[in-house]
């Protein structure tokens, strides 16, 4: 029984290691089977992504044209708006010179009838001056004529 027992082992051992074999076969064929099967959709997968790369480079192209495009407008928006800045700077400094003809026509006009006021004035003390004179020079003559008629007199007494 020992011989028989050793080759019932020997045996049982044998059909193990055949059924592993086997398994180990059938588990490897399957997966060969399966990693190929990955393999035909990964090559599918690149491929597609290839004809989305193709179908992409005239939109990436149209992207960067209309980026460009769109940076040309910002830089000319951004020169207009410093431009429009600078017409802003311009227009407060015209309205402050406005203000300020504004004061000074008023101060002109003010200075003008003051000139007036004064004018009218010295027309006012040069006729009253006039008057003066014409008064000293009748007097003058007043005098001058009583001095000659004094002359005469003491011409006719001496």
């Amino acid at each position: 029984m020992g011989k028989e027992f050793v080759f019932l082992l020997l045996g049982i051992s044998a059909g193990a290691i055949i059924a592993f074999v086997a398994g180990y076969i059938l588990a490897r064929s399957k997966a060969d089977r399966r990693q190929a099967m990955f393999q035909v959709e990964i090559d599918e997968l690149l491929q597609a992504n290839e004809e989305l790369e193709q179908e992409l480079r005239p939109l990436k192209r149209r992207f960067k044209e209309l980026e460009s495009t769109l940076n040309q407008e910002y830089v000319e928006k951004a020169s207009l708006l410093e431009r429009l800045k600078h017409l802003g700077d311009i227009r407060r400094e015209l309205e402050h010179e406005r203000t300020l003809n504004q004061k000074l026509n008023a101060r002109i006009a003010e200075l003008e009838q003051h000139i007036a006021k004064l004018e009218a004035q010295m027309a006012s003390e040069a006729e009253s001056i006039e008057k003066q004179l014409d008064q000293i020079e009748d007097m003058k003559r007043k005098i001058a004529k009583m001095v000659e008629n004094a002359l005469i007199e003491a011409k006719k007494a001496s």
